[in-house]
């Protein structure tokens, strides 16, 4: 077994019990719960917690009859189909219906492989990333496993792998040719292998979905798509999967007849066709990028007393070493009004508006001023 691989507990057992009373993940966005715990002074804060565009797609005014109409998915499934290059199998209120649902198809199939005996139920999850892929297979009984190295997967037998491409919060990349021999061996053993792409849309050449023509999709590969990233609608809850046509029917029937409603549907096939929007968004996030690297980097480098970062089109994660000083940081940030996203030993931060890096600066020179002759250390402040 690879150093690199962590079970989360006794893998020995066919099957295992759902466990639907398990405590939920925190997520970013999650402003309005702060406004409610502090009160007036949070009102003003700078959200950076989410790591949805911060110059989303503008929505335009709609109809008020789209109200009034039971949705129909063929106007988006035909925009969606030009924007992607194949046209997606299923839609979802949001990729994370899509991530809830696949537990139960994949263990319906498993059920039917094994007769009725669940011989194999490991899913392989990255140990950092985000976290309501492991939630979603645990509260379902499937034991989790968790990898550092997609490398390590292909020493191991599985049920379900999860790639997340590129990682959120790590913001690292899996190689196209890794991905494509990932593959063949979820292939191989009758495993399946879930890529998700939520934060490609920045770079969609890397997109397993650019790396496809129009023959036979593989059996084993799923892959997810979502507008609440680049597009900056997350909510508008709006997701797809592709997958093998075989898989098409049963997740329909999981996510029910009406999983998006009408306005979303509309909005979300306009900004499909909105191709002058995303020619420009595209020179804006680079823009912003290096306005963000040349004046905002370096404070949050010296607040966070490290460089230890990772750079994504959207959002920078900062690996700060231990939960304690990462919890400290998170703190003092929102006494200057700005909020990011605390995880386990790190910090993310959203990429802001252009509008917002001023507002930004200013807050992180009020920071390091009041700071004074304090000298940051991980895990205490001497």
């Amino acid at each position: 077994m690879s150093s690199s691989i962590v079970f989360s507990g006794d893998v020995s057992s066919d099957k295992k019990p759902s466990k639907l009373n398990a405590a939920s993940p925190k997520h970013g966005g999650d402003l309005a719960y702060w406004q409610r715990k502090v009160g007036n002074d949070a009102l003003n804060w700078l959200d950076l917690s989410s790591a949805c565009n911060r110059e989303p797609w503008p929505v335009p005014t709609i109809d008020p009859e789209l109200w009034m109409t039971l949705p129909d998915q063929t106007a988006l499934l035909d925009a969606a189909e030009k924007y992607y290059g194949h046209r997606p199998n299923a839609v979802g209120a949001g990729s994370q219906h899509i991530i809830e649902s696949l537990p139960l198809l994949i263990k319906e199939s498993l059920l039917i492989k094994a007769s009725r005996s669940l011989k194999n139920n490991i899913v392989f999850v990255p140990r950092m990333g985000y976290q309501e892929h492991a939630f979603a297979w645990q509260k379902w009984g499937f034991e989790l496993a968790y990898y550092d190295s997609i490398d390590s997967l292909f020493e191991q037998a599985f049920a379900v792998a999860v790639i997340i491409q590129p990682n959120n919060p790590t913001g690292e990349w899996a190689k196209t040719e890794t991905l494509s021999a990932l593959v063949d061996h979820s292939e191989q053993q009758g495993a399946s292998l879930i890529v998700d792409e939520a934060f490609v849309d920045s770079c969609p050449e890397l997109s397993l979905l650019a790396q496809r023509n129009n023959d036979q999709w593989p059996e084993p590969l799923f892959v997810l798509r979502s507008v609440g990233k680049f597009f900056g609608l997350a909510g508008a809850r709006v997701g797809f999967v592709f997958c093998a046509d075989k898989w098409q029917q049963v997740l329909k029937n999981l996510m029910g007849p009406w999983p998006v409603a009408t306005p979303s549907l509309h909005l979300v096939s306009l900004a499909f066709s909105d191709v002058e929007w995303q020619t420009q968004a595209f020179v804006s996030l680079k823009q912003r990028q290096s306005a963000f690297i040349e004046r905002v980097m370096p404070k949050f480098n010296t607040i966070f007393d490290s460089q230890d970062s990772t750079l994504n089109a959207l959002f920078i994660t900062w690996h700060l070493g231990s939960d304690e000083y990462a919890k400290q940081v998170f703190t003092m940030l929102h006494q200057v009004g700005i909020h990011t996203r605390l995880g386990e030993g790190w910090i993310r931060v959203a990429l802001p508006a252009m509008g917002e890096m001023e507002m930004l600066d200013r807050a992180l020179i009020r920071l390091l001023k009041s700071a004074g002759n304090i000298e940051f250390k991980r895990g205490e402040l001497a």
